[in-house]
């Protein structure tokens, strides 16, 4: 009896180990870059933990603000490319950097909390690049809303958030994850998996969550979803916006998926991106 529960306990530690490393570990999603490739600068800097990291800078020849731009989980830059290029149309330069464990950058992906302290890192240098002579916001996408709203939160300075495909917590996109590719039930693999991932990183994941620091975030907010996003369905971001305290505005689209709206419509989401940051961020 006993060796029969020792089994299936050694069965589930061994699940929450897997699942753990594959999300700190996640599979490299192809993301094609756009055509012709818009020309940048690159610079390269030192995280907090001493790793060195580049970032890309598109600058603007006369430009009006400075944005930080997070790309999403399994992402890499080249999913935020073709956005910055058509906001750099408009005035607007951006700095475009990669989330641990994406893209170019070795891993492990923390969910927010060495990727914030990374940003850090690159607001105070595109800060210092401008000397503080004109505004700064910053657009998240999926994970990289955490990022952005981390940022927000710590950095006053920002004076206008946009988040895509943000999920308000964590633990439910995880649930229903582990459902969707591994037809397991949340209790007890969810819960599992989301126990081993805190234990690796050593921290708590739930702080960090959108909707734990929405009612401190005071910034213009333009939060943007799909109706159609499998991956955090529209009520999982509800929250977020809901608890938010600055002024705020939401731009859904039924036929969208996760982070797919620009693809779809790259015209009208850089016209409404662009419009809101000229409001916000006294562009104009």
């Amino acid at each position: 009896m006993w060796w029969i529960v020792g089994v299936i306990g050694c069965a589930l530690v061994g699940w929450g180990l897997w699942a753990a490393n594959r999300l700190l570990n996640p599979d490299a999603h192809l993301v094609f870059p756009p055509f012709p490739r818009p020309a940048y600068t690159t610079a390269v800097l030192t995280a907090a933990d001493g790793i060195s990291f580049d970032v890309w800078l598109l600058e603007a020849p006369t430009p009006r603000a400075t944005l930080l731009i997070c790309h999403g989980y399994y992402a890499n830059r080249d999913q935020v490319l073709a956005l910055a290029e058509r906001l750099r149309g408009r005035g607007y330069e951006s700095v475009l950097f990669e989330l641990r464990g994406h893209g170019s950058r070795p891993g492990p992906c923390t969910f927010g909390i060495k990727e914030s302290e990374d940003a850090d890192v690159v607001l105070r240098w595109a800060t210092a690049r401008h000397r503080g002579e004109w505004p700064i916001g910053v657009i998240g996408f999926s994970m990289g809303a955490v990022i952005a709203c981390q940022l927000a939160l710590r950095h006053p300075t920002i004076r206008a958030v946009v988040t895509d495909s943000a999920y308000s917590r964590f633990f439910p996109v995880l649930q229903r994850s582990v459902w969707r590719q591994h037809r397991l039930p949340s209790i007890p693999f969810a819960w599992i998996a989301w126990w081993m991932l805190q234990l690796a990183l050593r921290k708590p994941l739930g702080p960090l969550d959108p909707a734990a620091v929405a009612a401190r975030l005071h910034q213009p907010l333009l939060a943007i979803q799909g109706g159609e996003d499998q991956r955090v369905p529209p009520q999982f971001g509800e929250d977020v916006y809901a608890r938010w305290a600055g002024p705020k505005e939401r731009w859904c689209e039924p036929t969208a998926s996760h982070v797919g709206l620009f693809d779809r419509q790259p015209q009208a989401y850089g016209d409404r991106l662009a419009a809101f940051f000229d409001r916000t961020l006294g562009g104009v």
